[in-house]
């Protein structure tokens, strides 16, 4: 099993979010050793003041996710550089024993337990979207240890949970852009194409304002390249995009410009 997915939930602390503050809202600069240790000084100060409470709903779970907020993590960034924000989360609520207790045998069974899980999965992602105190957001790797199931067990489950609901269902990875997924494109160049602007779209597909902005920028440069006939093959050695990208961007191009589809070459005579 690969633990690396996990590594970034062990950064999500009170003594980082402490530090995060310190450096971003008050300029305070210094040693990583001395913030830490003025962290963890309030921190012990904070337990003194503010204890644990006594009790908390069954089934609900109190977790640290990351806020949607800041620019996408660059690599090697500590997991806890962004704002954190511990919540108690629904993960296993009355009606969910309800379900599991009813759960058919065989194949049937299996299949009920995997709609039930993604269920869960929905209603914790939709907890953090909609929260007062966020959105806060949850990865793959949250969402696994919280739920039980692997990672990528949870990555086909929520691939298929936004084909049928339409819904963005957003993890972290998915608002900060990371990795390729060239399904962000169409909901945001349709957006774009219908007039929105790059703050509605923004908002309206839970994508951070600089992610669409350079979805826009290269799907606006595909279609200039487009519009003076450069060869579909020769766009990605002009632009440094992937193949997959430009192949993606230039079927966008072709469904809202149409005009812009070469011609297909007549048939030779015989």
């Amino acid at each position: 099993m690969n633990s690396q997915p996990y590594q970034g939930l062990t950064q999500r602390t009170f003594q980082q979010a402490v530090r995060h503050l310190l450096e971003s809202d008050y300029g305070v600069l210094g040693s990583a050793r001395v913030l830490d240790l003025l962290a963890g000084d309030l921190h012990h100060v904070a337990e003194q003041f503010f204890p644990a409470p006594d009790h908390l709903s069954s089934g609900w779970l109190v977790f640290t996710g990351t806020k949607a907020s800041g620019p996408k993590p660059h690599p090697g960034q500590s997991a806890g550089a962004h704002e954190l924000v511990t919540l108690a989360w629904p993960v296993l609520l009355a009606e969910d024993l309800q379900q599991l207790s009813q759960l058919p045998p065989g194949a049937a069974g299996k299949k009920a337990r995997a709609a039930w899980l993604q269920r869960r999965m929905i209603r914790l992602i939709e907890y953090g979207a909609t929260h007062p105190a966020g959105p806060v957001l949850l990865t793959l790797a949250d969402l696994s240890a919280l739920l039980g199931p692997s990672g990528t067990s949870l990555s086909q489950s929520l691939a298929e949970a936004r084909q049928r609901t339409g819904k963005p269902l957003v993890t972290k990875g998915y608002y900060f852009d990371q990795g390729m997924r060239p399904t962000h494109k169409g909901p945001i160049i349709a957006l774009y194409e219908a007039g929105h602007d790059e703050a509605d779209i923004a908002r309206q597909t839970a994508h951070a304002p600089q992610s669409v902005g350079r979805y826009l920028r290269d799907y606006e440069r595909v279609k200039l390249l487009l519009t003076r006939h450069t060869p579909a093959e020769q766009i990605g050695l002009l632009t440094g995009l992937q193949p997959a990208v430009v192949k993606a961007y230039v079927a966008l191009v072709y469904q809202y410009h149409p005009d812009l589809r070469p011609a297909p070459s007549a048939a030779p005579q015989t």
